[in-house]
């Protein structure tokens, strides 16, 4: 294991859509936080928090998987055995590789908190972009959030909070560095279709940024 001390990354554009990043030492409060690191595989790491935010919650997996689930698309509260209590809550992905990537996920949880319960929480994934590849590598997690809102409601609130940490709603292109991303994984084991809004999210059991702190047992 290694120690891990999170740095700020500056993200540049340019038209041909090549990414330039140069780090500098941050002396943010919580970007002298060190983590502890460790490597799954040659290109992604885990950082377990030395200071967790809050004390997390253990949800142990299914051994097997129902069968009806083989016929409908993923859904990923049935991939524990707490289905039943855990259907009540929502599952959120975050992801970002652009700024101070682990300062912005410190700032995120404290302002979900403002107005929801954090349940639960994973370790952070430093993995690969996918989709444009020239580009910093991401770091994700996933949330378990309690809220009151509805699902509307709570689409706002993500997409405002994205806003917030300098988000731009209209992307320069696909796959673009972004400075934080909120995926809602999961609302309540809805299972909702619109244009804009698809829950569970299309592709979350396709995307290993997701798989893989959801699935690994303190998520």
């Amino acid at each position: 294991m290694q120690s891990f001390s999170p740095h700020k990354t500056n993200c540049l554009t340019s038209k041909k859509q090549k990414f330039y990043c140069t780090k500098s030492q941050n002396l943010h409060y919580f970007g002298i936080k060190t983590y502890r690191q460790i490597k799954i595989n040659p290109k992604m790491t885990r950082l377990i928090y030395a200071f967790p935010p809050l004390q997390g919650k253990f949800f142990a997996l299914q051994s097997k998987t129902p069968r009806f689930t083989l016929v409908r698309p993923p859904n990923p509260y049935r991939s524990f055995k707490a289905y039943q209590q855990l259907k009540q809550y929502a599952i959120l992905g975050i992801g970002a590789n652009c700024g101070e990537c682990l300062i912005t996920f410190w700032k995120l949880f404290k302002r979900f908190k403002k107005k929801n319960v954090i349940i639960s929480f994973s370790s952070i994934l430093k993995n690969p972009a996918f989709g444009w590849e020239a580009q910093a590598d991401f770091y994700n997690a996933v949330l378990w959030v309690k809220t009151k809102l509805g699902y509307v409601e709570f689409w706002s609130f993500c997409a405002y909070l994205e806003r917030m940490f300098g988000r731009n709603r209209k992307r320069p292109f696909k796959n673009a560095p972004r400075t934080l991303d909120i995926d809602i994984i999961g609302f309540k084991n809805q299972f909702l279709r619109f244009k804009h809004l698809q829950i569970p999210h299309i592709a979350w059991s396709l995307r290993e940024s997701v798989r893989i702190p959801l699935l690994e047992r303190k998520v």
